[in-house]
């Protein structure tokens, strides 16, 4: 069953009943859906999709091939003596009808040949106007840079490009469904609101059996979890675990970074940045007094566990997962307390895309200070500006209420702001809040149930 994804499809349908040429390019990290929704798009429309693999020239031309074959009824071992000779096949295969032409992983094709791109241009300009043309890929940097390039023979001729990213928050809930409002909670603390780790959940299962049957079992689906994310274009992976293992541990800057993993910084600025473009990795800002310095995390919360969890114990992991898991109970349960925070932003950017805040507020973010005017540091679970409004969240996943104190200091560390800006407070938790918060002006209560009833 397909879920979600309700903005894309309506995007591209909009596209596919116009009368004109399209040429698109679809792209996002690896398992983000990029191929669920492109074929759930192209169900019941006529035109070709072809599943470029990690082959050579030839044996991508092979396979296209034998694809074009069966619409064009030659025989399926008829193989064309070049992709320009192919791409014109296409052309005259399509008829007048609206045609779909989908290119799934167009990087693979490039990586083995460099004269593809300048083939392709050439049926991007002929083709007539009947012509749907989709490129999907995960090497997020190589095709944005197929984008912006002005020596790509691709460069300015897009009509639209779409970035795959995780799902909202209202569309992930449906995975979701029969689950009880701390079941939720929990899921999404772990695997945020990605439908390829949703999707893997075993509802007739409890949290716990899941959580070891997908990462503490040799066989689970995520046992192996970085190589399945990580683009097929990064090859250096034993660099990838070390910064990822590293920042998992606390190393933050690029410098903490480099020191423990003990390589260059340039080297390793270099594959933060192919990180930061896969959406695995983020920037965030902290700021010492008035000197303001950027941080990175892990913003893939699965990762953050994996790393967290599973890679230092995979061989301990294959003899016995379970008791792994079991010595590491509590410290899983404060990682998903923890994650609670990422389930509440999720919830606040539906409600800014709904329209439903007092304001559209940019990326929501956790917010660091140290040596404040308040002689503390401060650390607010998520804050963005509006105009001259400030939107100030605190999460507390814990079982007992939210209390008054907990507000106060909130507010204090609110105050080192202007005070020319509004404050809107949203506290999220789990057990609720005490009456007198209730009647705070300006301050919005969201409990477990609440999460869940958003409309």
């Amino acid at each position: 069953m397909f879920i979600g994804r309700e903005k894309e499809l309506a995007e591209l349908e909009h596209r596919y009943v116009g009368e004109k040429k399209e040429f698109g390019v679809v792209y996002g990290r690896r398992r983000i859906g990029k191929t669920k929704l492109i074929r759930h798009f192209a169900e019941g429309k006529k035109g070709i999709i072809f599943q470029a693999k990690q082959d050579s020239s030839y044996g991508n031309l092979r396979s296209f091939s034998y694809i074009l074959n069966k619409l064009t009824g030659l025989p399926s071992s008829f193989v064309y003596s070049s992709w320009m000779e192919a791409l014109d096949a296409v052309k005259q295969a399509a008829g007048n009808d609206r045609f779909l032409f989908i290119i799934d992983e167009y990087p693979y094709i490039v990586s083995q040949d460099h004269s593809f791109p300048s083939a392709l241009q050439e049926f991007v300009d002929t083709a007539p106007a009947n012509f749907f043309i989709i490129l999907t890929g995960s090497n997020v940097s190589f095709l944005k840079n197929e984008l912006k390039d002005k020596k790509s023979p691709l460069y300015k001729r897009r009509t639209f490009e779409m970035q795959i990213v995780k799902m909202p928050f209202a569309e992930a809930q449906q995975f979701l469904e029969g689950m009880s409002d701390e079941d939720k909670a929990r899921y999404m603390a772990l695997m945020s609101s990605y439908p390829y780790y949703l999707a893997s959940i075993d509802h007739s299962l409890s949290f716990e059996e899941n959580l070891i049957r997908l990462l503490f079992n040799q066989c689970g689906t995520f046992f192996d979890l970085p190589d399945q994310i990580l683009s097929n274009s990064t090859k250096k992976q034993d660099i990838y675990n070390a910064i990822l293992n590293s920042i998992s541990h606390r190393h933050y800057s690029l410098s903490e970074i480099s020191e423990d993993i003990h390589e260059e910084t340039g080297k390793v600025s270099k594959y933060l940045n192919t990180l930061l473009h896969s959406e695995i990795v983020e920037k965030r800002t902290t700021f010492m007094g008035t000197k303001k310095s950027n941080y990175y995390a892990i913003s893939d919360p699965m990762i953050r566990f994996w790393y967290s969890f599973i890679f230092a114990e995979q061989e301990l992991i294959k003899a016995n997962g379970e008791a792994v898991f079991r010595t590491q109970s509590e410290n899983i349960s404060n990682f998903l307390n923890k994650g609670f925070e990422d389930v509440a932003i999720l919830y606040l950017e539906q409600m800014n895309q709904n329209g439903q805040l007092p304001g559209i507020f940019p990326k929501i973010q956790n917010f660091k200070a140290d040596k404040t005017t308040l002689g503390r540091s401060v650390e607010i679970d998520g804050m963005a500006r509006s105009g001259n409004t400030l939107l100030v969240v605190e999460c507390k996943y814990r079982n007992s209420a939210f209390t008054k104190e907990m507000l106060d200091h909130l507010k204090e560390s609110a105050s080192i702001f202007s005070s020319k800006l509004a404050r809107e407070y949203y506290i999220f938790s789990k057990s609720g809040f005490e009456e007198a918060i209730k009647k705070e002006p300006h301050v919005h209560c969201v409990d477990l149930h609440d999460l869940w009833t958003l409309s």
